[in-house]
């Protein structure tokens, strides 16, 4: 039986944003594990996933993605940041994120009171690059190979680019999205059919459960700001839109889940993408990671606080 880990807001908010400090600094992407292998997809046909992997239990974050900034982007040599650096996209008021100096010696740092906000204003191929640098252990590892052979294209053949076998994190494939954000058994308390209308867990939505565009915040919020779904991941339904792997089209990747401007985009019949190289201010990404021995470790942390509380 699956058996489900929380992890508290404070440790998410731990995770996320005080260790992004310095410029090499090591960050923590909290994960939760998807069970249930081999479950069957749903009549739209998605969220069938043969193996059991985790997926980040927020979107990553602008203290996340500024420490990754930090350690490979002195110079900016792929675009990884997008603004001027004194009003517009990620240093904008829907952004998060400031960046200092010159080229060769760019330093970048989160802006007051949205370090946990999730990023935005990023392409696929930057969150493509931030994958691979998880993948080759941070600090000042490669961005152009590990999960996804890049080239050193900045925007490379869309087509050309999939998951490589062995990887350890990526980008979130869209089953992978699809299941941690909908699925959940009839035997272990879900839909009767496995899967629920929202990422919610509930076949309705109120503005109490996310932040879309009836809740009326108009920008994004910090993650962790809604209760978990069935999973423990949290903000799948509004927030930012998402990245998938899922090639559409020529020159579009997929994206699921709506964002605060969004409303009907929400619900599991709702499959979206956009042009690869989009960065807007309602657009992120979450990852997956094939478990390991560091990720079981936070989970038993998060395990273990939950149950404090609940013995409080």
């Amino acid at each position: 039986m699956y058996v489900k880990s929380f992890i508290s807001l404070a440790a998410i908010a731990a995770v996320t944003g005080l260790e992004a400090t310095s410029a090499l600094a090591q960050i923590t992407i909290p994960t939760v594990p998807i069970g249930n292998p081999g479950n069957a997809a749903d009549s739209t046909g998605y969220g069938a996933v043969a193996y059991s992997y985790n997926i980040g239990a927020t979107e990553v974050t602008n203290a996340q993605y500024a420490a990754f900034l930090n350690a490979v982007a002195a110079t900016d040599t792929y675009s990884l940041y997008n603004g001027d650096g004194v009003s517009t996209g990620m240093a904008g008021s829907f952004g998060g994120i400031t960046r200092s100096g010159s080229a060769g010696s760019y330093t970048y740092a989160t802006v007051s009171g949205r370090a946990n906000n999730p990023v935005n204003f990023v392409s696929f191929w930057d969150a493509t690059r931030f994958s691979n640098w998880l993948h080759n252990g941070q600090g000042s590892g490669d961005t152009e190979t590990g999960a996804y052979t890049l080239g050193g294209v900045t925007n490379p053949v869309n087509a050309s680019i999939t998951r490589n076998a062995g990887w350890q994190w990526a980008v979130t494939s869209e089953d992978e999205w699809y299941k941690a954000a909908y699925h959940q058994p009839a035997s272990q308390g879900g839909d009767s059919d496995d899967y629920w209308r929202y990422p919610t867990q509930s076949n309705t939505i109120a503005t109490a459960q996310a932040n879309y565009f009836f809740s009326g915040i108009n920008n994004t919020t910090p993650v962790g700001s809604y209760a978990a779904n069935f999973y423990g991941t949290f903000d799948m339904g509004g927030n930012v839109w998402e990245w998938n792997e899922a090639i559409i089209g020529g020159f579009d990747r997929g994206r699921r889940g709506g964002a605060f401007n969004s409303n009907v985009t929400l619900r599991a019949d709702s499959r979206n993408n956009i042009t690869t190289t989009s960065e807007r201010d309602d657009l992120g990404f979450r990852v997956s990671q094939i478990p390991g021995p560091s990720s079981v470790a936070l989970l038993a942390i998060g395990g273990l606080m939950a149950s404090r509380r609940r013995r409080s």
